[in-house]
C-alpha cells in the first residue's frame, strides 16, 4: 500500500485552461478518497495525471515514497476503473481479469488462478466464461473491479464508478464497493458529482471548482461546516439556506430547522414536496425562500404561516462579500 503526495500540481491545456491550478494534497495511506465537484471542476483531469494518463504542467505526484510525475502509466503501480468499465469485449471475464498479467508476462497459470480467485472474491465465479456483453450493469462493473485488484495495484483509481448504474443498484453497489476497499485496505480515489455517494463512501473529500480544492475534510465536517458558500449549496441533499442579513450571509441546513413559536425565519408555506419518508417545506419570507424538513404526515397545509428555529451551533455565518465561512 502507498499513500498519494501532489505538491503544486497544475495541468494547463494548450487553449490556455487549467483544468488542475497549483494543487497540494495528501492521501492517506489506506484511505477511501473522494474527488468530489460539478462537471469541469478539474476532478478526473487530477485522477487521470495520478494515473499517468495526462501529463503535468508544473508539480509532482508522488506514489509511497516514488515520485511518479514523470513515469509512464504502467510504472506507476496504480489500477483504473473507468466510468464505462472499458472491458474488452472480444475477451471472457477471465480473460479481462487476467489481462494485467499477461502483459507483464506473467505465466499463464499464474493469470488463471488468479483470475479465479479474485473472480470468486467478487461473486463471479459462475461467470468467467462470459464475455461483457452477456453481463448486467452491475457483474460488469464487479469485472472491471476485478481486474483492478488482479493487478497487484498499490492505489486503486475509479473515475465515476457508480454513474452507469441504475438507482436501486448504485446503493448495493456503494456498500459493496466501500466493504471491499476495507477488506483491501488499499489506497482508493474516486471521482463523482454525486454528493450523496462521497458522503456515503468517503474517509475524506475534497469538494473541488475550477481546478483547486474549496475544502478538504471528512463527510461530517463537510456536511455541518461547509468552507464556503459554493461548497454549502453543493454539498447536501436539500441545498443549505443563505440568507443575506447586513453584511453577512446566515447559513442553515433544511434537515436543522424546526416550527417553533419564535426563530430566525417566519414566511408563508408555498411548496411541500414529499421525499419519502420526510418532505421539504418552502417558506415564502418575502425575498428569500427558506426551506425545512418535516416528517411524513406533519406537513402543513399550503398557506400556513409558520416559524422556524434551529439550535446555535447549527447556524453558520460567512462573509458577504468572500463567501467565506466565519469562524
Amino acid at each position: 500500500m502507498a499513500g498519494i503526495t501532489i505538491a503544486g500540481l497544475s495541468t494547463v491545456y494548450p487553449n490556455g485552461v487549467r483544468a488542475v491550478d497549483a494543487l497540494d494534497l495528501d492521501i492517506l495511506d489506506g484511505e477511501l478518497f473522494a474527488l468530489l465537484g460539478p462537471s469541469g471542476c478539474g476532478k478526473t483531469t487530477l485522477l487521470r495525471t495520478i494515473a499517468g494518463l495526462e501529463g503535468a504542467s508544473a508539480g509532482d505526484v508522488s506514489i509511497g515514497s516514488r515520485v511518479v510525475t514523470r513515469l509512464p502509466p504502467g510504472d506507476r503501480r496504480v489500477a483504473m476503473v473507468f466510468q464505462d468499465y472499458a472491458l474488452f469485449p472480444h475477451m471472457t471475464v477471465a480473460e479481462n481479469i487476467a489481462y494485467p498479467l499477461r502483459v507483464r508476462g506473467v505465466a499463464k497459470p499464474v493469470q488463471q488462478e488468479t483470475a479465479v480467485r479474485t473472480a470468486g472474491g467478487l461473486s463471479l465465479g459462475a461467470l468467467l466464461d462470459r464475455r461483457p456483453g452477456q453481463l448486467s450493469g452491475g457483474q460488469q462493473q464487479r469485472a472491471a473491479l476485478a481486474r483492478a485488484v488482479a493487478a497487484s495495484a498499490e492505489v486503486l483509481l475509479l473515475d465515476e464508478p457508480l454513474s452507469n448504474l441504475d438507482a436501486r443498484l448504485r446503493l448495493e453497489a456503494r456498500t459493496f464497493l466501500k466493504k471491499l476497499q476495507r477488506e483491501l485496505e488499499l489506497t482508493t480515489v474516486f471521482v463523482t458529482h454525486d454528493q450523496a455517494e462521497a458522503l456515503a463512501l468517503a474517509d475524506r473529500i475534497a469538494v473541488m471548482d475550477a481546478g483547486r480544492i474549496r475544502q478538504l475534510g471528512t463527510p461530517r465536517e463537510v456536511f455541518q461546516r461547509p468552507a464556503d458558500t459554493f461548497v454549502a449549496n453543493f454539498i447536501g441533499s436539500t441545498p443549505m439556506n443563505l440568507v443575506p442579513r447586513g453584511a453577512e450571509i446566515v447559513g442553515v441546513r433544511p434537515e436543522y430547522l424546526k416550527p417553533a413559536a419564535e426563530g430566525l425565519f417566519t414566511g408563508t408555506v408555498s411548496i411541500v414536496e414529499n421525499l419519502g419518508v420526510t418532505s421539504l417545506v418552502t417558506l415564502d419570507c418575502g425575498e428569500d425562500q427558506i426551506g425545512y424538513v418535516v416528517p411524513e404526515d406533519e406537513e402543513p397545509e399550503i398557506g400556513t404561516v409558520v416559524t422556524v428555529d434551529a439550535p446555535p451551533a447549527r447556524v453558520l455565518r460567512y462573509d458577504k462579500e468572500t463567501g467565506l465561512l466565519v469562524r
